[in-house]
């Protein structure tokens, strides 16, 4: 068996990406699945089941956010369902990884700093898919109406 050996230089460098600014940013969820997290134990949940989530700013151009939801805390569980247009069926929400993946979610980031002093992006919260849409448009700049006083010139049109 023959084996390539590429020299390093060849390889193109590493380049490391900022984290995602604070505020509203649209994110693509690129994985998804269900799992523990030591964490997020509490009485109710004590294997700290969780649903975790990787977002992407929709341009690809910061570092993955990481957001893992806890089994116990469905009012963050519902939040993410609105913000996905997803509506719970009997006082119970469904929200299965598989489904997920793909889907575009208007999310508010801040900055958390670690004791460590290492900054992280994280979810503050999801914005429902409506109020998201309705603050794009607020921030849209509305065209100015000019007055017309008439003709600079003799041209009639």
């Amino acid at each position: 068996m023959d084996f390539v050996i590429e020299d390093e230089m060849s390889q193109p460098p590493m380049v490391e990406r900022e984290i995602v600014p604070a505020g509203q940013h649209r994110m693509t969820i690129k994985h998804c699945e269900e799992g523990p997290n030591q964490y997020k134990t509490s009485d109710e949940n004590p294997e700290g089941q969780c649903i975790k989530l990787r977002l992407s700013t929709v341009d690809g151009m910061y570092k993955f956010v990481f957001d893992d939801i806890p089994k116990h805390l469905g009012w963050r569980a519902k939040q993410l369902a609105e913000a996905l247009a997803i509506v719970p069926v009997g006082g119970r929400l469904s929200l299965k990884p598989e489904e997920l993946v793909g889907q575009v979610v208007n999310v508010e980031i801040s900055h958390y700093t670690s004791k460590a002093g290492k900054v992280s992006a994280v979810v503050k919260r999801y914005v429902p898919a409506t109020a998201g849409a309705a603050e794009q448009k607020k921030s849209r700049p509305r065209p100015q109406k000019v007055a017309v006083s008439g003709p600079a010139d003799d041209i009639p049109f």
